[in-house]
């Protein structure tokens, strides 16, 4: 007797304010549904909280695995009512530190560390004070709360600063990290540039999308920025290699594929392992594995300790790993 498939639903932001990052987790995630044989059902959440949570509650009781939104907001908005059902949320798009939760099988390493490398590339530059521009809300005070208490174990005063009071500022000598969403991050590094202004180094969570240089053109060249995906021919525990994902995707899409769809796909990876183990909630922590994305592991209280970002730099209209 042929059993049914398994089944898996996800909202992604497929139009609204995260569509770049919502289209990319999209296409991923059919990749590994497809590979996988999962029946895949993707609503599109617009980037509202309440059209995620209608689509969630619908699905606690229906669907075998759970697989997050995209961005941190709307990941929060779902936690609690996929937690208290007693469900695992595999979430491959939200990474604000106060997501690290039971139940929450988060596979983004932690924003508090997006900006650590960066920090680190400014100390070996001999760079004297670091300036965060920080968007508000929870995720970008992540990025920049830990970016600071980087800096100040490397040495280098800091400041955060929001991004009308950057003209005023003489950043000659200084380190510029840009924290927020893309619309915020695209606006500041667009205005430094159309300003002439000129940091000693330069960096935007968002410079870690695609969209990011095809939408800045020049003023993208040279901007650092964190990605939780580079692909490498390793071969994980888990699913493809990077190198056979990349190339999956771009035969699928035309484009090369961003972190994105990379976490999305690999969650799918990790939700299937886990379903066919038969891992519950319990389980989680200590379960170490491996995927495209590197190591995964848990630990006691939820945090992803196994998996580390990667710095990139803008060079040529394209994403290179960033060489200190």
């Amino acid at each position: 007797m042929k059993l049914p498939p398994v089944t898996a639903a996800l909202t992604l932001s497929l139009t609204g304010r995260y569509e770049r990052q919502g289209t990319e987790a999209a296409d991923g995630i059919r990749l590994w549904a497809q590979a996988a044989g999962v029946r895949l059902t993707i609503v599109d959440d617009h980037g509202s909280s309440r059209a995620a949570i209608q689509a969630y509650g619908a699905w606690l009781d229906a669907v075998d695995l759970l697989i997050g939104p995209y961005a941190s907001g709307l990941v929060r908005a779902v936690v609690p009512l996929v937690r208290d059902s007693g469900r695992i949320l595999w979430n491959h798009g939200g990474s604000a530190d106060d997501l690290a939760q039971p139940g929450i099988a988060c596979l983004p390493a932690p924003a508090s560390s997006y900006f650590d490398g960066v920090v680190n590339e400014a100390a070996d530059r001999q760079v004297s004070r670091i300036i965060v521009v920080q968007a508000p809300g929870p995720f970008a005070r992540a990025v920049a709360g830990g970016a600071r208490v980087r800096a100040s174990k490397r040495g280098i005063d800091s400041a955060a600063i929001e991004a009308s009071a950057v003209e005023a500022e003489d950043l000659t000598k200084a380190a510029v990290l840009v924290a927020g969403p893309f619309e915020h991050d695209a606006a500041v590094v667009r205005g430094l540039h159309d300003r002439g202004q000129s940091p000693a180094l330069l960096a935007a969570v968002a410079a870690g999308i695609s969209a990011f240089g095809q939408e800045l053109g020049e003023a993208a060249e040279g901007v650092l920025g964190p990605v939780h995906w580079w692909p490498t021919a390793d071969k994980p525990r888990i699913g493809p290699s990077g190198v056979e994902f990349a190339a999956q995707y771009q035969r699928r899409t035309g484009r090369e594929p961003s972190y994105p769809a990379a976490l999305a796909a690999a969650a799918g990876y990790l939700a299937h392992a886990a379903y066919d183990l038969g891992l519950e909630a319990e389980d989680l922590p200590g379960w170490a594995i491996s995927t495209m994305l590197g190591d995964f592991a848990l630990d006691a209280a939820w945090h992803q300790v196994g998996h580390r970002v990667t710095t990139i730099r803008w060079h040529g209209g394209r994403m290179l790993p960033s060489a200190r």
